[in-house]
């Protein structure tokens, strides 16, 4: 009776075992129909207790158990390796979603520390529409625009342990810079800014390129999205480092947001050369800044102030500036101590050139390196665009902020010397209408700049060192009603 009941009490253990197996398989309901299942567990039941009550036990049901178990046994093995593959890929995906996640994170979170030192709009009005509504409410309103950065900077101050950037008492601002007018490639001028951080500012400037150029072929370009896409930051030196040009310092809180701008069409020699020396002389005065490049892409005559107001439309969309120098690519500053910082605006920057043996060639002179804030351009309706070919339009500037009551400054001295680059310089054609403009300037005042500017969506592209903006200018429609000379030599 013993080895009766031992034995059957393994056999039982066989058959419930297998039927476990065979159900926790999952895979019961695909092999077998559900009454056959039924059927055949139903008629072992009962063979196996005949067998039992005779006291006669064979093997059969066993076997028959058994043998089909081995099938159910490899069915579970494989769904348990489906499932630990399964498992697996979840989770990869869920690290790859994590690390994508993360990325956006801390491009986010860069872009909230950046509304700091910006002041975000969203409006959808076109180019013409936004600077006339500012123009309206400076010049008929005589309401300012939103405060800038530097006024923002005394609570920007208190919230972090950072000092604010010295704007005088500048470490090596008594030094002269060394000029070195040779030829040399970007490649060269980046592997000396960047030094070992070359190769990742390459890498984030091409993602983030690619992002921006996207939005202006897709959208109409807003701050707040330019700034998002703009906010990785990289780190080189006493620099924050954002692509496009973009430099902040890591030190201590600038006192100024200074946009460089520069009118521009093949001059590729003289960019690298300018930028090789200009990014340096801006770092060593701790401010921020970002350097566009607005080229004209057409070959029609040059027209150097048409691309200024280009210059301030566009950089507006990546961020509000304190002031904007507009930057011949030719002049290169000999001296630390001429600071571009915005307290002095407007202002010529050049007391003296060495084609001219440093001095100038007559008083009133306001060209080459200029600087406003953005309230003045706005004040004076920005700059005129009717100017094609060289000269006339730097005089007609000049005469535009006497116009509204602005008083230009200057550098004394050496402190205000340049040297020109002489090489591969193409001048462009005499513009001959410039005297007959420039005598009848104050007619085209208020409807000769911004508030009359019209081009197509530019096409904008992020280089290491700089933005650079390519726009098809075209000559602007004349208004007759207001603008009664100069038409017939246009």
């Amino acid at each position: 009776m013993n080895q009766f009941s031992s034995r059957a009490v393994i056999e039982s253990s066989y058959t419930v075992g297998a039927w476990t197996v065979f159900v926790l398989s999952g895979n019961h309901t695909s092999l077998i129909p559900r009454k056959t299942y039924s059927k055949r567990f139903t008629s072992t039941t009962q063979c196996y207790s005949e067998q039992l009550r005779t006291g006669s036990v064979q093997y059969r049901v066993t076997k028959m158990v058994s043998t089909s178990s081995f099938k159910r046994i490899s069915s579970s093995i494989l769904a348990y390796w489906s499932a630990c593959f399964l498992i697996v890929f979840v989770l990869l995906t869920i690290l790859g979603l994590s690390a994508n996640l993360e990325a956006h994170c801390g491009r986010y979170n860069n872009f909230k520390k950046n509304l700091a030192r910006d002041t975000l709009t969203d409006d959808t009005e076109s180019y013409t529409e936004r600077v006339n509504k500012d123009t309206r409410l400076y010049m008929e309103k005589n309401e300012p625009k939103p405060a800038t950065y530097s006024s923002r900077i005394n609570s920007a101050s208190a919230a972090q342990s950072l000092n604010i950037c010295p704007e005088i008492d500048i470490p090596g601002n008594d030094r002269n810079l060394t000029i070195i007018f040779d030829e040399i490639d970007f490649a060269q001028v980046e592997a000396a800014i960047f030094k070992e951080a070359v190769l990742h500012a390459r890498n984030l400037t091409q993602e983030v390129s690619h992002s921006v150029r996207a939005i202006y072929q897709d959208h109409e370009p807003k701050r707040h999205l330019l700034q998002y896409y703009l906010a990785d930051e990289l780190n080189v030196g006493n620099y924050w480092y954002r692509p496009g040009g973009r430099w902040t310092p890591a030190d201590c809180i600038p006192r100024w947001k200074v946009s460089i701008v520069i009118p521009f069409r093949d001059r590729l020699v003289h960019l690298s050369i300018f930028l090789r020396h200009l990014v340096p002389f801006l770092m060593s005065q701790y401010l921020e800044f970002g350097i566009f490049v607005i080229e004209q892409a057409n070959d029609l005559s040059f027209n150097r102030a048409m691309l200024m107001n280009v210059g301030y439309l566009e950089s507006s969309n990546f961020s509000q500036w304190d002031c904007l120098i507009f930057h011949d690519v030719d002049h290169i500053p000999l001296s630390y101590s001429n600071y571009y910082g915005c307290g002095s605006m407007p202002r010529h920057f050049i007391s003296g050139e060495d084609v001219w043996d440093y001095g100038i060639r007559y008083e009133l002179l306001f060209g080459g390196v200029t600087g406003f804030t953005e309230n003045q351009i706005v004040s004076f309706n920005g700059f005129p665009n009717a100017y094609w070919g060289w000269g006339g339009e730097d005089d007609d500037i000049y005469k535009r902020t006497t116009a509204v009551g602005l008083a230009r400054t200057r550098p004394a001295g050496q402190m205000g010397y340049y040297n020109v680059i002489s090489h591969h310089h193409k001048s462009a054609p005499e513009n001959e209408n410039r005297f007959c403009l420039l005598d009848n300037y104050e007619e085209r005042l208020h409807t000769d700049g911004l508030n009359n500017i019209k081009y197509e969506r530019p096409s904008v592209s992020l280089s290491l060192l700089y933005t650079n903006i390519s726009v098809d200018i075209r000559r602007l429609p004349w208004n007759r009603e207001r603008w009664r000379h100069c038409e017939e030599n246009k």
